[in-house]
């Protein structure tokens, strides 16, 4: 069974926003814990960026509102914004696999980054499969023909970053694992790559 969804555009603007982590979309409302970005409880990436804002999590997810309050003050403290790279996209048998999706149809980032002149880095979550919050974002890159410059060796892996630009400022972007559960990557090691990297 195919399901043609459109983004719940739950973007949060806030200033300053010295970092912008991209996701691919997210997974099926059926699987929501919250109305907000990363609402399967499953998924590590709420308690990874609490553990690096030293800011617990301690509100129930029965308080939907508090719960996506309490995020969005994660967020500000550590000054980084979030959102997905797709807009609309085409999900197969209601799964929250990047490999299930197919983006049609991406947002304006281009928009955000001019909205915010203090944006310093964009981090992409996710890199394996073919419509991961990475490969996206460059296809996204070069459906809008924005340039970009990568290292000689550059690979789509985590750590490994890349430079676009936008009228003429430049912005890293870095790609991390991702903080799914079906990731093989361990908490402790997802907070050390996380915290070294969105330190702003």
């Amino acid at each position: 069974m195919q399901e043609k969804e459109t983004h719940p555009n739950w973007f949060y603007e806030f200033y300053p926003m010295h970092g912008l982590v991209l996701g691919s979309f997210p997974p099926h409302q059926s699987k929501y814990s919250f109305p907000f970005y990363y609402p399967n409880k499953q998924n590590r990436f709420w308690k990874v960026v609490s553990l690096i804002a030293g800011m617990p999590l301690g509100i129930p997810l029965s308080d939907k509102e508090g719960a996506i309050e309490e995020r969005k003050a994660i967020m500000k403290k550590l000054k980084i914004g979030i959102h997905d790279v797709g807009l609309e996209i085409i999900r197969s048998n209601n799964s929250s696999l990047d490999s299930k999706i197919q983006i049609v149809k991406y947002q304006d980032i281009k928009s955000i980054v001019l909205n915010h002149p203090e944006l310093k880095k964009i981090f992409l979550l996710g890199f394996a499969a073919k419509s991961s919050a990475a490969r996206t974002f460059l296809n996204y890159l070069q459906s809008e023909r924005i340039m970009t410059k990568f290292p000689l060796d550059f690979e789509i892996k985590a750590e490994n970053a890349f430079l676009i630009f936008i009228e003429k400022r430049a912005i890293e972007c870095v790609i991390l694992n991702s903080t799914s559960s079906a990731s093989t990557v361990a908490l402790e090691q997802l907070k050390a790559q996380f915290e070294k990297h969105m330190k702003l």
